[in-house]
């Protein structure tokens, strides 16, 4: 991905870590349908009350710059709770309200597809097995 085809940003911007949660952004396996305000989170360890509003935070904070779309990597998550989930559901909230972009998860693990899948908030937000089929579905 050339630096002239997408938002400038590099990895010290994005990259941060609190209690049991890293963040990095993701700079492998871009497919090359990916939107230049795309912005592919890998995000390790657990989303909880401690972690989920340094989370938010960047997230919104990366929105203020110009992605509107944001797509997470959900593979190395071990756990999720309601206030992780309801990280998920302002950011969506957010873009909805924005009137464009959109947020995709891909490659959750079979727990955490489990709790998605509980609590219904796959019927709200986008979830795919990879980034390029997340990036195909949201940003098309």
């Amino acid at each position: 991905m050339g630096t002239g085809d997408s938002l400038n940003l590099d990895g010290e911007e994005v990259d941060f870590s609190i209690n049991e949660l890293q963040v990095v952004l993701q700079k492998d396996g871009v497919p090359a349908n990916f939107p230049k305000e795309g912005v592919a989170l890998r995000i390790s360890g657990e989303i909880n009350l401690y972690s989920a509003h340094a989370l938010k935070e960047k997230i919104f904070e990366l929105i203020d710059k110009g992605f509107i779309y944001v797509f997470v990597n959900m593979e190395n998550i071990r756990y999720i709770d309601s206030s992780g989930l309801a990280v998920f559901m302002s950011t969506h909230a957010k873009l909805v309200k924005n009137g464009k972009g959109g947020i995709a998860m891909f490659s959750p693990s079979s727990q955490v597809n489990k709790i998605l899948e509980l609590t219904k908030l796959k019927s709200l937000i986008r979830v795919t097995a990879t980034l390029e089929d997340a990036a195909s579905i949201i940003a098309h």
